[in-house]
């Protein structure tokens, strides 16, 4: 196992180590991580390891309203819509994981579906131009939805990823995720570069 696949291992270890050890290890593991987020030819699979990484404690690190599930034992729906950027890391980091005691399923899902079988939406940048017909679809929808160009938290996304420097930061939208009948942990939001509180 080469570093960057035992950065993700790591991160996706976290939840157990929160539950070990306290509020405090999740940020660290992500610091952590971000950290070892560098420049050079294999910078782009490494940040989108990373960021594979992340989507999965976000489904460990939100809770959805009960309703959104057809029963207590149906998986947790990941999708992705556009044009994927994750190579093989996604399906690798998601490989027999859970989230809050739910199998995950990984789904691709076309730009003309409303997204609204999944739980938690990555929306590719190669939709930007469509970001506000998209999230219009599915706003008051019980779906974390997840895009990595500005200004998608903005338009009413949940979560964007950010470039810093060599780091891979994100923000989160807490209006639209209130909107969406999604709630936060602390930890996730102690972690995240802005929290967008105002509409």
């Amino acid at each position: 196992m080469n570093l960057g696949h035992r950065i993700v291992a790591s991160l996706a270890a976290v939840p157990k180590c929160v539950a070990l050890r306290g509020p405090g290890i999740l940020g660290l593991a992500i610091l952590f991580v971000l950290s070892l987020t560098s420049t050079g030819a294999g910078n782009t699979v490494r940040e989108h390891d990373v960021k594979a990484a992340f989507l999965l404690n976000f489904a460990r690190f939100v809770e959805w309203p009960a309703e959104a599930f057809s029963s207590s034992n149906a998986p947790l729906v990941i999708g992705v819509m556009g044009e994927s950027p994750f190579g093989d890391a996604l399906q690798r980091t998601l490989s027999q994981q859970t989230a809050r005691g739910r199998p995950i399923t990984l789904r691709t899902i076309s730009e003309n579906e409303d997204g609204s079988q999944c739980h938690l939406l990555f929306v590719s940048q190669n939709l930007a131009p469509s970001y506000e017909q998209i999230l219009n679809r599915l706003r008051k929808a019980p779906v974390l939805t997840v895009g990595e160009t500005t200004p998608f938290a903005k338009q009413g996304g949940i979560i964007e990823f950010n470039r810093v420097n060599d780091s891979v930061r994100f923000d989160i939208n807490a209006v639209a995720a209130e909107s969406a009948g999604l709630r936060f942990s602390s930890k996730l939001l102690a972690v995240a570069r802005t929290v967008l509180r105002s509409p």
